[in-house]
């Protein structure tokens, strides 16, 4: 098993979910980012985990911005409780590991705190996910999110 997942089609489902809950953004395109997100990180979890310390779940969120997302995220602990049934309040960075719904919703709610909206096309937003995602820090490159969407359909 790899970061949890067990059915492809729940990943569409779930997104869906949280995307209905926390909204699809200005060009409606959120639930296409979080997908490409778990595909440009893990291969929507076809690729073997093999980290233990860094990077939970489908989405490989590390545990600082994992905080920092949860905690700045406290305005939307009630909408989230009452829709998804879920206090975010509660999850720790360790539930992500098997956990792709936690995982997808807390890749939401990081590109909701951004504020920039998510871009319309891939290519727009493989820029933004490395630039708010991956980070200039991280080793990921926008031809890497292409590349590995091109290789790792959606569903």
């Amino acid at each position: 098993m790899n970061y949890g997942v067990i059915n492809l089609k729940r990943i569409d489902e779930d997104a869906q979910m949280i995307c209905d809950c926390i909204g699809l953004g200005k060009y409606g395109t959120a639930k296409q980012m979080i997908i490409e997100t778990a595909i440009a990180e893990t291969g929507l979890g076809q690729i073997e985990d093999k980290t233990v310390g860094a990077g939970m779940g489908i989405t490989q969120f590390d545990d600082k911005p994992f905080q920092d997302i949860r905690d700045r995220s406290i305005k939307l602990r009630d909408k989230i409780l009452k829709e998804l049934h879920i206090d975010i309040s509660l999850v720790e960075w360790d539930d992500l590991r098997y956990n792709q719904f936690l995982a997808l919703l807390f890749t939401r709610l990081l590109y909701w705190l951004k504020g920039d909206p998510i871009p319309q096309t891939i290519e727009e937003r493989a820029a933004y996910w490395k630039l708010h995602y991956n980070t200039k820090l991280g080793k990921g490159t926008v031809e890497h999110y292409l590349e590995m969407n091109r290789n790792y359909k959606a569903l």
